[in-house]
């Protein structure tokens, strides 16, 4: 069974790669790379599997063997957060000039639009998808069994038990999708990727840019201070956010 429509994708909550969009440069690399970087995928921060599944179909139709680890609680987000997760560090990360002006005023336009339907905005309720605890690891894996896509392994569990105890892991990664939020996230999955990491293979900071969870940012600019590589910024698409990777030296 193959998706070919947009309708298609919008239906099955599965993210259109066929047509320009927000992970354009995610897949784009994986198009690319594919029979030429050594390495599995992984996707930390899974929710409802919208670019998991849709990454599981691209890798079918290129024909690649790569199999993709999802990492998720599939249980919303945890109940204690650091004290970096709180959107008031939106205004140091401004003092610091580690983002600009335009990027606090979106922020703070941001709040004030998502304070017409919650009450006091926090890192909690932010987001569009509140805690994330509507994931439902069953409907992925029906969706997942529909269009054979034997080639996703997905990983339950709190990230702090997940990426030190499993057992069926990843010995080389070739790209990943860091789509987890926190800060306490991102400081236990950044290391376990970077050093499973091949050359030349690349991340994608879903949160790097972020109108609502300051700590990824944080998080992500401590863990490559002492690196050569540094976090960059795609050629905008028109109307879309900034969007970040960073991607490993070849040599």
């Amino acid at each position: 069974m193959m998706i070919k429509e947009d309708w298609e994708f919008n239906v099955l909550g599965i993210y259109n790669y066929k047509i320009s969009g927000p992970l354009e440069y995610y897949f784009q690399f994986i198009i690319e790379n594919h029979d030429r970087i050594e390495g599995d995928l992984v996707e930390a921060g899974v929710f409802q599997g919208r670019s998991l599944l849709a990454l599981g179909l691209l890798l079918k139709e290129i024909g690649s063997s790569k199999v993709i680890y999802g990492f998720d609680s599939f249980a919303g987000f945890p109940p204690v957060y650091h004290e970096n997760d709180d959107i008031k560090m939106f205004d140091n990360l401004l003092a610091d000039k580690r983002i600009t002006q335009q990027h606090y005023d979106k922020f703070q336009k941001n709040i004030k639009y998502r304070s017409l339907s919650i009450k006091n905005p926090s890192v909690k309720n932010l987001s569009m998808s509140g805690d994330f605890s509507s994931s439902n690891i069953d409907i992925i894996n029906k969706k997942m069994k529909m269009f054979k896509l034997d080639n996703i392994h997905l990983v339950p569990g709190a990230f702090v038990d997940t990426f030190t105890n499993i057992r069926v892991k990843p010995s080389r990664v070739m790209a990943a999708l860091l789509d987890c939020d926190l800060y306490s996230s991102y400081k236990m999955v950044l290391p376990f990727v970077w050093q499973r990491l091949s050359k030349g293979g690349y991340i994608f900071l879903d949160e790097y840019y972020s109108l609502k969870f300051p700590g990824a940012r944080i998080a992500t600019d401590e863990y490559f201070a002492d690196k050569i590589e540094k976090p960059f910024m795609h050629e905008l698409i028109q109307g879309d956010f900034e969007r970040w990777g960073v991607r490993k030296l070849m040599e």
